[in-house]
């Protein structure tokens, strides 16, 4: 599968407003980890939304 959504789980803080923003809720933050993770690719929109609301810079649409 190709990759849609890149996440930097570095830059990651896991606050959420990617996850809360997303319309297609293919974005969560892991219990585990506490960073944001993507469930489908293929689902992404490609609105970047998340991209934009993700004050750390850590999520890119490609």
């Amino acid at each position: 599968m190709n990759k849609i959504v890149l996440i930097n789980e570095e830059l990651c803080i896991g606050c959420g407003a990617c996850a809360e923003l997303c319309p297609k809720k293919i974005l969560y933050i892991d219990e585990k980890s506490g960073k944001c993770k993507v469930t489908d690719q293929s689902k992404c929109d490609r609105l970047r939304g998340c991209e934009k609301v993700c004050a750390v810079d850590a999520i890119k649409i490609i």
